[in-house]
């Protein structure tokens, strides 16, 4: 449960360690919210009678009112980040998966890659994919989301943070030649009211509510940064690039 892996570093100590009860009382919290919340939404996760063949999908652009609910609730982070362009896989006009692509804006980031201005890059910042998926959708989608309309034509490379700590280790993204760059560090994870929030949420915040805004304490692992150059000579000169290091800044990808 990748809720349960985001939000139990909530409660757990400096070292890691967390009391078995409080374990388990933060899962049962966590599996009650999730059914209450995706009760409504349950029709969207419905498996068809016969599993699509890639063949069988159709790629394209979709509106944010049609990507917002998926990402929203069933993605992980819960979070739609409404500056992106969402494309999707689609089976009988049902999203299958889908990936987001947004804006660069973190600038530390920005100054690490063979790049001259923020527009250059742009960030896959979303992916997800219904369990009944076909296989290998997401590198599927991930291919032809780079030739779509959601990266337009001044974009010589993508990007995306791979989370290790929720156990992710970018297969998908490797199998659409995507590359390493380098690492984040200072991961660390922040909750409001017991829910996890990202790093965008709270720049939005009013005082009263960054007040209230809890950091997790264990150690967690770098992100991983991932690219794909979409300029084959960019491509080759990046590929004798050393891998770099950047400092997490706020607000940071998330």
């Amino acid at each position: 449960m990748l809720q349960a892996l985001l939000h139990l570093p909530r409660v757990a100590g400096s070292d890691g360690s967390i009391d078995v009860d409080l374990a388990a009382a933060e899962i049962a919290r966590l599996r009650a919210r999730r059914a209450a919340e995706l009760a409504p939404l349950q029709w969207m996760a419905e498996p068809p009678p016969e599993t699509p063949s890639l063949a069988e999908l159709e790629v394209r652009v979709i509106a944010q009112r049609d990507a917002e609910p998926v990402l929203a609730h069933f993605h992980y982070l819960r979070s739609f980040r409404d500056d992106s362009v969402s494309v999707a896989a689609l089976y009988d006009d049902r999203i299958v998966a889908l990936c987001s692509v947004s804006p660069l804006d973190v600038p530390a980031l920005a100054r690490k890659l063979p790049i001259m201005s923020f527009q250059e890059a742009a960030v896959v910042s979303r992916v997800f994919a219904f369990d009944w998926a076909p296989r290998n959708v997401i590198s599927f989608l991930l291919a032809r989301t780079e030739v779509s309309e959601a990266v337009n034509s001044d974009v010589t490379m993508l990007l995306t943070y791979i989370n290790p700590n929720m156990g992710f280790n970018g297969a998908s993204y490797k199998a659409a030649n995507w590359i390493e760059l380098g690492l984040e560090t200072g991961t660390r994870y922040a909750y409001l009211h017991g829910d996890y929030i990202t790093d965008r949420r709270i720049s939005t915040l009013p005082p009263s509510e960054l007040r209230l805004v809890e950091f997790s304490q264990m150690r967690l692992l770098p992100l991983q940064v991932l690219g794909r150059f979409l300029n084959r000579d960019l491509g080759r000169a990046a590929s004798h690039m050393p891998k770099f290091v950047v400092k997490r800044e706020s607000p940071s990808e998330g």
